[in-house]
């Protein structure tokens, strides 16, 4: 799957702008939360705001940037 690739100040831009898609920060690594009653149950779970949901994981990578999913490039 293609990817698109991030530098610090797009990736800084693209969570500050992409909040309400469920997009932030934890440390250095951008997550995007999709809420669903399911989520308890699954590896990729994260309680947030008082609900349950599924995450992805987007880790900081040794070159300095973040490769994003293919799908979001719409939001950058």
């Amino acid at each position: 799957m293609s990817k698109v690739i991030l530098n610090y100040d797009a990736a800084h831009a693209f969570v500050e702008k992409n909040k309400d898609q469920g997009f932030f920060w934890d440390g250095y690594t951008i997550v995007k939360w999709s809420p669903s009653k399911n989520g308890f149950m699954e590896k990729s779970g994260l309680f947030k705001n008082n609900k349950w949901g599924y995450s992805t994981r987007y880790d900081l990578k040794l070159n300095g940037t973040w490769e994003i999913s293919e799908k979001y490039a719409k939001l950058v």
